[in-house]
């Protein structure tokens, strides 16, 4: 593939990403359920606690925005670069995976120290696998 070509596929990926996400955002928080991945597999996702850092954030509570997801400024940060830059240059590529490994590390670090009964890494036995799991054992 071409180099241009590359970046516009990675472009319209992250576009895709974007777009599912929101979508599933929005489903939910109209239906009034929490996070999907979290409903299906019972587990605290990457970005877990994200919307209440930005709830804390803009009412000025940096500290308590911080405790609830401490990369919650790295989204809009994120989302200029790709308006202003796009996805097609190497830069902005190698930014987009150092965030993901960035939200990785801090994902296991939540996990090894706040799960399963710190918010907002809880665990949900209600979740449909733990569900299935359940009556299977």
């Amino acid at each position: 593939m071409e180099k241009k070509q590359r970046g516009v596929w990675f472009a319209g990926r992250c576009a895709l990403a974007l777009a599912i996400g929101a979508l599933c955002y929005l489903l939910f928080g109209v239906i009034g359920r929490g996070c999907l991945f979290w409903e299906i597999t019972g587990l605290p996702c990457l970005t877990c606690g994200m919307s209440r850092a930005w709830l804390c954030a803009l009412s000025g509570n940096l500290g308590q925005a911080f405790f609830w997801h401490p990369l919650f400024w790295t989204v809009p940060l994120l989302a200029l670069i790709l308006i202003f830059f796009g996805a097609g240059r190497r830069w902005v590529q190698r930014s987009l995976l150092l965030c993901l490994f960035l939200f990785a590390a801090v994902y296991l670090a939540r996990m090894v120290l706040l799960f399963p009964h710190t918010p907002p890494m809880t665990a949900n036995p209600d979740g449909i696998l733990p569900r299935l799991l359940g009556w299977y054992f």
